[in-house]
Formats: structure tokens, C-alpha cells, sequence
């Protein structure tokens, strides 16, 4: 998966930016990979814990805040400003590459 300059390699479970590997945990891998799969498409908290954490999954939902957070430190240039992952407030969460 491309956009801009991400690459996302599902085989290889990498990802760059600008042909600089970013070092992911799984769960934030796995954020990223669903957003990038549907861009434009927001998910909820709820729906990103069911699709990426399982269905029964035991913890509070904020987890979702604090894996996005952690993944826009690693693939965003300025954090507070998105370029990837855009926050639609009181909704959730959606890949765009602007």
C-alpha cells in the first residue's frame, strides 16, 4: 500500500517514509494497515478495538486514542497537524494522505 510517501509492505509487516523504515508495534501496524486499506472511511473506537483488538477485548476504549497517538509520533512529520491519520471529532479516526 502507497500513499505520498508511505509504503506499507502487508507481506513484510514494514513500514517507510521516504525509504526510512518506521519501527511499528503489531497493534499500531495493524491500525494503520485498516486505515490505509479504506481510506476516507472513519471508524469509531468501538469498531477499531472489534476489527483490530477482537471482539471481546477486556480494556477501555481510549486505548484506540493512545495507539493512534503513538502512531502519529512515528509516521507524521509535525503530530498535532496530520498528514495520514485525521481525527473526525466525535466520530474517530480516517487515513487520508494530504
Amino acid at each position: 500500500l502507497e500513499a505520498g510517501e508511505m509504503r506499507l509492505d502487508q507481506e513484510s509487516r514494514r513500514v517507510y517514509i521516504a525509504s526510512r523504515e518506521i519501527n511499528l508495534t503489531a497493534k499500531e501496524f495493524d491500525v494503520l494497515e485498516l486505515l490505509m486499506l479504506n481510506p476516507n472511511k472513519v471508524y469509531g473506537r468501538e469498531k477499531l478495538l472489534s476489527l483490530v483488538w477482537g471482539v471481546e477485548y477486556p480494556g477501555d476504549v481510549r486505548t484506540v486514542d493512545v495507539h493512534i497517538r503513538r502512531l502519529r509520533e512515528k509516521i507524521e512529520t509535525n503530530p498535532s497537524e496530520p498528514k495520514y491519520v485525521h481525527t473526525k471529532w466525535g466520530v474517530g479516526y480516517y487515513f487520508q494522505a494530504s
